[in-house]
């Protein structure tokens, strides 16, 4: 964690939010790396404050604007100091910015924006940071081919890992999603928008979490007390 944008990027995948942060000027910087840690293998921010040295990387812009020999107005530097860093990062952040990750952002802001609906809105909130992203990058597929049986498999294996999927072959329409995971209100939160977003309205789940459905000849399916009969 060298660089503030690194540092933006390892508190937004342990779940906080990039514009809760506060960057300061630090007190004893180090001349060999832009974040002031204690410890170097520190992979991201204990706290919202982070320490930047401003001499580091852009010391011919910010070593003017925040000259130590000037005296005053410290609460006034400290503020620009914070949101001069935060328009920084988010320039880094941005370069070499493909135009599908610029499509991923507009489909992310439309959804926090309200205009999948405030329900979509409440759902998608559920989601980390990361997993947002891969939602993104799916629906923008499935825009694109119309494919949604491909593009709903591969959005449950990046968020569920464990999951399998089965068709059934004697009922049209049907699906049957084992997720290995444990359910809550949440979790059936995250899977009906799930449905919404990547299956046509014909389309029937049924979802199972912890316990997979018993298959008769397939052992591990059957053990008792860990199968849902279905």
């Amino acid at each position: 964690m060298n660089y503030a944008w690194e540092a933006v990027l390892q508190a937004e995948k342990h779940g906080r939010d990039r514009d809760n942060l506060r960057f300061v000027e630090a007190s004893d910087p180090s001349p060999y790396i832009e974040v002031s840690v204690m410890d170097l293998n520190q992979e991201s921010p204990e706290e919202d404050r982070v320490e930047i040295n401003p001499l580091y990387r852009l010391g011919d812009v910010l070593g003017r604007l925040f000259d130590r020999n000037i005296e005053g107005y410290a609460s006034l530097r400290d503020v620009f100091f914070d949101v001069c860093m935060h328009q920084i990062v988010r320039l880094d952040l941005r370069e070499g910015l493909s135009k599908e990750d610029f499509y991923h952002s507009l489909i992310i802001h439309d959804i926090e924006e309200g205009r999948y609906g405030q329900t979509a809105h409440r759902r998608f909130s559920l989601f980390r940071k990361e997993e947002q992203k891969h939602i993104a990058r799916s629906y923008l597929q499935l825009l694109k081919t119309g494919n949604y049986p491909e593009e709903f498999r591969r959005v449950m294996l990046r968020l569920y890992p464990k999951v399998f999927i089965y068709e059934n072959n004697e009922t049209a329409y049907e699906l049957l999603v084992y997720l290995g995971v444990e359910e809550s209100g949440e979790e059936r939160e995250r899977t009906a928008f799930l449905r919404e977003m990547f299956l046509p309205m014909q389309e029937t789940v049924h979802w199972f979490y912890a316990h997979h459905f018993g298959i008769i000849g397939v052992d591990e399916t059957m053990v008792v007390d860990e199968m849902v009969i279905f």
